[in-house]
């Protein structure tokens, strides 16, 4: 009876890290435009400001990114917490169903509405603030625990801890941008450091 053992080898770890690296780098350049997009729409009524072609770009953006993201975070060899890393995907696969819907549902619905009526279906209704509440739990809890381990491990740069922490808090604001800006900084930064490595 000979028993096997399976190991990855370095060539193999070193692509996977280059691969981690260029999919966190990505999808945190496409997160921020999408972000920075978004809240730069600032001054119309809430309808002009959901009926603009930047908030549907931004929102694109901001989805492709956040699964990018997401797919990265969940595929990285690292010795951070599993548990985490997977809070934190969940956590930006629902900012990017959130930023999707941003961009393309409450897009239709200020295309087929007045000012008053907008308000009524989306500002005013509680159903919004029930999309966030599940980034919310997740994002804060995921992000600093991430940011926790990150520090105490020295896996992750200080600054991409001190992001996390406060992509963690900023989670819990009742829209994506924040959040998703922080935390696409701060894995901006961890994707040079893993890239170096």
């Amino acid at each position: 009876m000979s028993s096997s053992s399976s190991t990855v080898s370095p060539v193999a770890t070193s692509a996977s890290s280059k691969g981690a690296a260029a999919a966190l780098a990505v999808g945190s350049v496409l997160s921020v435009i999408g972000s920075i997009a978004f809240m730069s729409l600032n001054g119309g009524t809430p309808r002009e400001t959901f009926s603009s072609p930047v908030n549907t770009v931004g929102g694109v953006a901001a989805t492709a990114g956040a699964v990018m993201l997401a797919l990265a975070l969940v595929r990285w060899r690292t010795t951070l917490p599993t548990w985490a890393l997977t809070g934190a995907s969940a956590a930006l696969v629902i900012v990017a169903a959130n930023a999707w819907f941003m961009a393309i549902g409450i897009r239709a619905i200020s295309d087929h509405t007045s000012n008053q009526e907008f308000d009524r279906l989306t500002h005013e209704a509680p159903w919004l603030f029930g999309m966030q509440a599940p980034v919310a739990v997740l994002g804060l809890v995921s992000y600093i625990a991430l940011a926790v381990a990150g520090w105490r491990q020295r896996s992750l740069p200080k600054a991409s801890s001190v992001l996390l922490v406060l992509a963690g808090l900023a989670s819990v604001w009742p829209v994506y941008p924040p959040g998703l800006l922080l935390a696409s900084i701060a894995l901006f930064i961890t994707s040079r450091s893993v890239a170096r490595s």
